[in-house]
Parts: structure tokens; C-alpha cells; sequence
């Protein structure tokens, strides 16, 4: 049953496609007296400079595209920090620095005789715990 479903909605998407070309085609054709002479008043179309357009459609986007890249990249890189493909992530980011294990152990809010591994203490923000 799943079958006929699909062929007659394959069937329906060729045709709907045939059609909607069909009628793309008819009005580009008839869309051809639209393209008529320069009136009157307008005068002589002078030629644009290629290198305008080459700078006005490529310079600009070029360079728009190399002032977003330096907008990112420049307080990266006056921070020190590598930005290049698959470049190591930078060991800890806590604030405070990070902590060993025998320093959390050895801390007064932890009980003394946890048998469970003790919580990494926080300076705000939520309260988890592991």
C-alpha cells in the first residue's frame, strides 16, 4: 500500500515541476518587448571602468571579510593565545587556578572521614556537586 503512495506522489511532484517550468518559460518569452530603448531623456549610457566593478564587487567584500577576520583574531592573538586549526586548548580557565587533589582534601569544609571522592569547591555561581 506504501508503494502507491509514494509513486503517486512522485507522479504529482513531476508533473507539478513540468507545469511551474512551463509557465517560467511562457513568461520569459513574452517578457521580451519589456526590453526596450533608452528613452529619450535619459541620454548616452557612458561605459563603466571594469576595475570599478572588480573593486566595487570584489574589493569591498574582500576587504570587509579581512576587517571582521582582524576584528576576531587581533585580541586573540594580543592575549597570546594560539588560534590556528587543532591548536591545544589552554590548560585551565578557572579563576583562582586549579586545585590538586591533596588541597581539597586537606580543606576544612571537607569531612574527614569521606569515603567518597570529595567536591570541588566553588567561588559562586551554582552549587553541583560530584
Amino acid at each position: 500500500m506504501t508503494g502507491t503512495v509514494i509513486k503517486a506522489t512522485v507522479r504529482r511532484a513531476a508533473i507539478l515541476g513540468i507545469a511551474s517550468a512551463a509557465l517560467l518559460g511562457s513568461s520569459t518569452l513574452l517578457a521580451g518587448p519589456a526590453s526596450a530603448e533608452v528613452p529619450v531623456g535619459w541620454g548616452p549610457q557612458e561605459p563603466v571602468d571594469k576595475l570599478y566593478v572588480l573593486g566595487v564587487l570584489v574589493g569591498i567584500p574582500l576587504g570587509l571579510a579581512v576587517l571582521i577576520a582582524a576584528l576576531v583574531y587581533l585580541p586573540s592573538l594580543a592575549r597570546g593565545e594560539r588560534v590556528a586549526p587543532g591548536a591545544t586548548a589552554p590548560e585551565d580557565q578557572w579563576l583562582g587556578g586549579r586545585r590538586t587533589a591533596g588541597e581539597i582534601a586537606l580543606s576544612p569544609a571537607s569531612p574527614a572521614g569521606a569515603s567518597e571522592a570529595p567536591a570541588l569547591e566553588t567561588d559562586g555561581g551554582a552549587s553541583a556537586r560530584w
